[in-house]
């Protein structure tokens, strides 16, 4: 874990509630200089603490509404001392945004993929999505992984060039249809990496995503098509606090 013992310009702003503000300032940095890195893991842990809370109260209110989970896992599964201990580790060994180090530590595996009618999901159910995502046929499940996901697929493929992380199946393979995935391109010291493969939002961040996620209560599709959405929708979404 990088230290964040010391608090400083960024972290005193964004407790004050300048948190969109100064994940942009982050994101202009580029590389994270040293003198600040202490700072930026600051801002980056406690918006992940935040994440983790907004995933947790999601994750407890999706069973009462029906929800089934694709392959039978639960989903949400807070990280253990062992991941918390195995994401410090990959920060040294692999050179991880601050965005992602602090999602591995603070918020652990997620796993909204499934079928709940209340919520008009249909991984197993009819009818299968027939156009292309964005759009309400593909809710876009939040699905994030653990460290130890990350630990396998950087022993198998990290000695590649321009190595990959899947960080998730895409729009389409979270509907069970053939896809692709969500990526971020490691290693990479920014505060904030752009997580490609989001259908509908190029550019867009890891933070950034997540913002849409709570906000559509784990299913950021729907702002696609906001008119659309179910009803159940709104037991879940808030305006995010990070």
């Amino acid at each position: 874990m990088r230290n964040v013992t010391r608090v400083s310009s960024y972290f005193r702003r964004y407790l004050r509630g300048e948190r969109v503000a100064v994940w942009e300032e982050l994101r202009a940095l580029g590389p994270v200089p040293d003198a600040l890195a202490e700072d930026v893991a600051a801002v980056a842990d406690e918006t992940m603490i935040r994440v983790g809370q907004d995933v947790a109260r999601i994750a407890a209110a999706l069973p009462e509404l029906g929800w089934v989970s694709a392959d039978g896992v639960e989903p949400h599964e807070p990280p253990t001392e062992g991941a918390i201990a195995l994401a410090d580790s990959l920060a040294d060994k692999v050179g991880l945004p601050f965005a992602l180090e602090a999602c591995l530590r603070r918020v652990g595996r997620v796993w909204f993929a499934g079928d709940c009618e209340a919520l008009l999901l249909s991984y197993h159910l009819e009818p299968v999505p027939r156009g292309q995502p964005p759009g309400p046929e593909y809710p876009d499940p939040l699905c994030l992984p653990s460290a130890y996901t990350l630990a396998a697929d950087w022993d198998e493929y990290g000695g590649e060039p321009g190595f990959v992380f899947p960080m998730a199946p895409d729009e389409r393979k979270k509907a069970n249809v053939p896809g692709g995935t969500q990526d971020l391109v490691l290693p990479s010291l920014v505060a904030d990496p752009v997580l490609r493969g989001v259908a509908g939002r190029e550019g867009v961040t890891l933070v950034g995503y997540l913002r849409e996620s709570v906000r559509w209560g784990g299913f950021p599709g729907y702002s696609f098509a906001p008119e659309l959405a179910p009803a159940a929708l709104i037991t879940l979404g808030i305006e995010p606090d990070f």
